[in-house]
């Protein structure tokens, strides 16, 4: 069973149209360059300059946005042809009074962040909520956008090693046992080794309820110098799971 192209293809255009919101920037800094302006310093074209090229990088990351959600719809219609569990186009759980408002909010987010991938990210969170079996929350699908415009590609990367090792046993048991996590955490390519760059990303991750760390065995003494290890949230898979293209599970 294919998934009608129309809405997509209207989707697009609705948004090569007109702009879902204004963003209040240009207006502020052209209010800016009027106060500079006596200091003899063309102001006013740098605001102008800046007005163009903030509505284009805008303009770019709609695009950007509605790409990535046609594509990986794209991917869902072929899953679904082969006839893999996931809800059918007439079936999708999200109505629109909760789907429209997610993708307003999915595009100014998009348009606030830096990176392309962080915008794709967004995409795939609406899309991968909207086709899920179970009904999603419209206020978590909201909270995982805002995470996806604050983590970088590092701190994503090695929030994806932790779910290669533990992914499984949160899945199955909604989550890992102390002391098996504490073990397990050597199977990363981490191993065991100090390094002040995992502190820094996973205590990012734990900051938004992805990943806690894990207090250190009893037994070790004051002096030691060891890496602090952490342990995978059920919040971390669920998010892992929201931002995973489809095309990369086909």
């Amino acid at each position: 069973m294919a998934i009608d192209d129309d809405p997509v293809k209207a989707l697009k255009k609705h948004f090569e149209l007109e702009a879902v919101s204004t963003s209040p920037i240009p207006e502020m800094l052209s209010k800016i360059a009027s106060i500079l302006l006596p200091l003899h310093y063309p102001w006013d074209k740098v605001a102008e300059g800046l007005k163009q090229f903030l509505g284009f990088d805008a303009a770019q990351k709609d695009r950007l946005l509605v790409d990535t959600i046609a594509t990986e719809v794209s991917n869902h219609a072929e899953r679904l042809e082969r006839g893999e569990n996931i809800v059918a186009d007439h079936e999708v759980r999200l109505s629109p009074d909760v789907l429209i408002p997610l993708l307003v909010d999915g595009m100014r987010k998009a348009e606030q962040t830096r990176a392309a991938q962080r915008v794709r990210r967004i995409g795939r969170i609406l899309t991968n909520a909207a086709f899920e079996v179970g009904p999603p929350e419209a206020d978590e699908i909201e909270e995982m956008m805002r995470v996806a415009m604050e983590l970088s590609d590092r701190d994503v990367d090695f929030l994806g090693e932790l779910v290669r090792i533990e992914g499984r046993i949160v899945r199955a048991q909604g989550r890992a046992e102390r002391h098996s996590a504490y073990t397990i955490w050597e199977q990363g390519r981490w191993g065991t080794r100090v390094d002040p760059e995992l502190d820094s990303v996973f205590s990012k991750l734990e900051s938004y309820g992805l990943v806690a760390r894990l207090a250190p065995p009893n037994n070790l003494n004051i002096m030691a110098d060891v890496q602090n290890r952490y342990v995978l949230l059920p919040k971390g898979l669920r998010f892992a799971d929201l931002i995973k293209s489809r095309a990369a599970a086909m």
